[in-house]
């Protein structure tokens, strides 16, 4: 690690790179010196030393506990394969149902949860919501009826709500927005492959001897002014008024909850389809999702490389939608079977990347750590009830193979549910983008004082919108 430079703090401010978002004010505060003199410090090896650091303690506990939770929540269309609703007396219908229970209460308390997280912290709320959703998954081999198992899936959405928003809020509060797609994408991707349970959640990240420096690199990424981080529940309805916020929930829903859970529940259905036996169809519903993981980190990486977070969430629909129509055109075709499963790949991949791209979009233009741990909660509520809800009951088993229902409801969503949306949402941001290079910026920072222009947040004049 490099000593302290000489140099003041002025010289340093001139020599560091401009950061992403706010342009640097001429009177930084005490602390945003001290970030400015750490920073210096970190360049080079002393910061691949403290990603490698976070990455290690972060990400393994993360992946881990998003492996089971996935596990409990998709593991329903596995079993149905073998025998479930025989063992339980249901019918498919009843089957379908259920799962949309889940999600009503799974949606719900998503916001709620992340709420919970801001004012408690992830080492107390954590290990109480893994305890809880690992009960209730134990007391599954218990269900006898129908009713039983409404009773666990509504149970579970319970317990289970905070462990994804709450991730995705957590990534938000370590990593800048140049190194958050690609965390986000590993930690999404990691329910495929996730490995051995590691470090313990926290805010404080436990024996970190670069603390400080980890802490003051993300509350000053976008510059000196930086934004309160006392919970207010101000900025909680600030984030369900904002505008931002539903054009993230429709991408999030339609393009990508809506097509991955219909894609989750019938995939070993589908796989089977294609002329497989029901052993065989288990292990082929594998690769789909290792080539998902591949594809998610890649286009997590090139959202950070070229920090556009457009062009990577249209790549991931385009190839979603493309894998989608392949298949809704080949399982017309019996003899075309091997098409049709390399147009799953393409789907589960294409569909699978715009989680964490959603997500990281969301979190770096939403600078205040209230409001945006809000704000994620308030988009996957959508995305999990209004995605899981029609995602489970759109892949008609008495339409099977062909399911021209969700084929083309999948389709549809997509292009109007997700793509303009997100195409709209862009050129308003771009807009904005606009009008504030136009500002005097000598000007507003006499109009304003750094606290005010921090209180603002995104909506500050100095602030410039990811793209």
């Amino acid at each position: 690690m490099a000593s302290t430079p000489s140099s003041s703090s002025t010289d340093l401010e001139r020599k560091l790179p401009e950061k992403v978002g706010v342009q640097t004010t001429t009177a930084p505060n005490v602390e945003y010196e001290r970030f400015l003199v750490l920073d210096a410090q970190f360049q080079g090896p002393g910061k691949k030393v403290l990603l490698r650091k976070l990455d290690f303690r972060l990400l393994p506990t993360l992946s881990f506990l998003y492996l089971m939770c996935s596990l409990d929540k998709s593991n329903a269309g596995n079993a149905k394969l073998f025998g479930f609703l025989e063992d339980v007396g249901m019918t498919s219908r009843q089957f379908n149902l259920a799962l949309i229970y889940l999600f009503f209460t799974y949606g719900l308390c998503e916001p709620i949860s992340n709420i919970a997280l801001r004012r408690l912290g992830p080492k107390i709320w954590f290990p109480c919501i893994v305890i809880a959703w690992g009960l209730i998954t134990t007391l599954t081999c218990l269900v006898k009826s129908y009713g039983g198992y409404i009773i666990i899936r509504l149970c579970l959405g319970i317990s289970e709500a905070g462990l994804y928003p709450g991730s995705y809020f957590i990534l938000s509060m370590w990593y800048t927005p140049q190194e958050l797609a690609t965390r986000m994408a590993i930690f999404y991707g990691a329910n495929t492959g996730a490995g051995a349970f590691g470090g313990v959640i926290a805010y404080g990240v436990g024996n970190l001897d670069e603390l400080e420096y980890a802490q003051l690199r993300i509350k000053y990424a976008n510059g000196p002014d930086a934004p309160t981080y006392h919970f207010r529940w101000s900025d909680v309805l600030a984030a369900a008024k904002n505008r931002k916020t539903f054009f993230m929930m429709m991408m999030f829903w339609w393009g990508g909850s809506v097509p991955t859970y219909s894609l989750s529940y019938t995939l070993p259905t589908m796989v089977k389809n294609l002329g497989y036996s029901a052993v065989r169809a288990q292990a082929l519903t594998t690769p789909p999702y290792i080539f998902a993981t591949i594809v998610c980190v890649f286009v997590g990486w090139a959202s950070d490389r070229y920090q556009n977070r457009f062009v990577a969430i249209m790549s991931s629909y385009t190839l979603g939608l493309i894998g989608i129509i392949i298949l809704w055109i080949t399982t017309h075709h019996p003899e075309l079977s091997g098409v049709s499963y390399f147009a799953i790949l393409l789907a589960a991949a294409g569909y699978s990347t715009q989680a964490p791209i959603v997500g990281a979009w969301t979190s770096v233009n939403v600078i205040n750590p209230s409001k945006r741990a809000s704000a994620i909660g308030l988009l996957m509520l959508f995305g999990s009830v209004g995605g899981g809800s029609v995602g489970s009951n759109i892949y008609l088993a008495e339409q099977a193979p062909v399911y021209p229902l969700g084929f083309g409801f999948s389709v549809g969503t997509t292009v109007l549910g997700a793509m303009i949306p997100a195409t709209v949402h862009w050129w308003l941001m771009r807009r904005e983008n606009a009008k504030k290079e136009r500002l005097d910026i000598a000007e507003v920072q006499h109009q304003y004082i750094p606290a005010e222009l921090g209180e603002m947040g995104e909506d500050s004049p100095l602030f410039r919108y990811t793209l």
